[in-house]
């Protein structure tokens, strides 16, 4: 439900209150405590990707960890101006309510002007969850993949300590933390033009496309992009749906980030993201990368029970490499299956998924994926107090093999452990307006 701002009387202080539109006020609250424990960590173990020979007791011991999760808790401020003709003004402004600490600030989340025709659908430009990630979160029965449990703690990810790679996270697209690579595919990004189209008896599609902003200059790795397109089939009249998408990364280096390679010379530097675990992965910068990630699903409806499948396959290239040892393209393929079941008193979810070991090529050949697979396991429950709030309780299981590390998402996370297990469960509170 949304609340009509007092734009009279902002408008009253300025001039004719009639010039101004209606603005409203949504959004979501979504918080609760949740504790994430992870198993210990494998030693002694390697493959052509990662090492953990050598690490110490101390870098792979389990450790739980305990905390506030406001998952995708926002605040969203809107406008939809009737143009006429049936052409539409849409302006958004959404940002983060990150309430559980003093030195968390509001930061940009979806936000965007546009223009939306009533027969050729709408043009958007701004900050966005692109559709291939809208695809993953909407059929996802853990309440669109808000964090514990939900779908992008392994779609979307190659593991390795990727969970939701938002711009700023894990550069180079956007002032990132990391100095090389971001991986992930279940992302938001900065500079984007868009498309949906209009719902054509049950069936949409949409293209995006991420501007040159973070262009640097006409070396290797200076221009990144993401791209990427997808459609969708609900039926009206039948209780089927069905979809697919396909995104493309240009020079984001997916590699390095898979390979822990945090610097020109990653033999000789422990990655940041696993300390202990030594990359075998990238000895120099590679002239040119290229990340695809491809997503199909269906569902069908029972009654009140929808269950689905889904696949995804993830593929990175680097060229212009030359060292035997360096990793020239990783493959990952994973499979879920769930279910929500609506109930008088609210809804049931469930989900498994399914990450199978990578596979790699190397300059000199011989490469070693194996033990980089896991399975996951999540279930929920949302119980209805009200048409706007709900309580909830959700649990997950991340069984990573020696060699990965998957994760949970929404705030509280595992300390990285590769090749540890990982175990969460979470209540709260979630109130839409």
């Amino acid at each position: 439900m949304k609340k009509t701002l007092i734009a009279l009387a902002l408008g009253a202080m300025f001039g004719n209150p009639a010039a101004y539109a209606d603005v409203t006020l949504s959004g979501s609250i979504n918080a609760g405590p949740a504790v994430v424990k992870s198993s210990d960590g494998s030693s002694n173990r390697a493959n052509s990707i990662r090492s953990t020979n050598g690490a110490t007791t101390g870098v792979t011991s389990g450790q739980t960890t305990d905390g506030i999760n406001t998952n995708y808790s926002n605040i969203t401020i809107g406008s939809m101006e009737d143009l006429g003709g049936g052409l539409k003004l849409d302006f958004a402004y959404q940002f983060t309510a990150n309430f559980q600490s003093t030195t968390s600030s509001p930061q940009n989340r979806n936000s965007h002007i546009g223009l939306v025709g009533d027969s050729w659908g709408g043009v958007w430009v701004g900050t966005n969850e692109n559709l291939y990630e809208r695809y993953l979160y909407q059929v996802d029965p853990l309440d669109g993949a808000a964090g514990m449990g939900g779908n992008l703690q392994v779609f979307g990810s190659p593991g390795y300590g990727t969970v939701f790679d938002a711009p700023g996270q894990n550069g180079p697209l956007g002032p990132g933390t990391g100095p090389r690579g971001t991986a992930g595919f279940y992302r938001r990004t900065d500079h984007t033009v868009w498309y949906d189209s209009p719902n054509w008896g049950g069936f949409t599609f949409g293209a995006y496309s991420t501007l040159t902003a973070y262009k640097t200059g006409n070396t290797a790795l200076s221009n990144p992009r993401v791209w990427g397109v997808g459609g969708k089939y609900v039926g009206p009249s039948v209780p089927v749906q069905a979809w697919v998408a396909y995104e493309s990364h240009k020079d984001l280096d997916g590699l390095a980030v898979i390979t822990g390679a945090t610097s020109a010379f990653p033999n000789a530097t422990a990655s940041a993201a696993c300390p202990g675990c030594f990359s075998v992965g990238q000895s120099t910068l590679p002239s040119s990368t290229k990340d695809q990630g491809i997503e199909a699903g269906a569902g069908y409806t029972f009654g009140d029970i929808f269950v689905f499948l889904q696949y995804e396959g993830l593929k990175y290239k680097a060229d212009g490499l030359s060292a035997l040892t360096d990793i020239i393209e990783y493959k990952r393929n994973a499979y879920g299956a769930g279910m929500k079941w609506n109930i008088p008193t609210g809804y049931v979810g469930l989900q498994y998924i399914h990450a199978a070991n990578g596979s790699c090529q190397s300059v000199g050949g011989n490469c070693d994926a194996s033990d980089t697979g896991a399975n996951m396991v999540g279930a929920g429950y949302y119980h209805t107090l009200s048409k706007q709030t709900q309580a909830y309780i959700m649990a997950t299981w991340i069984g990573n093999k020696d060699l990965n590390q998957y994760n949970t998402a929404g705030g509280t996370s595992a300390v990285p452990r590769l090749g540890g297990n990982v175990y969460g469960a979470t209540v709260g509170l979630k109130h839409s307006f």
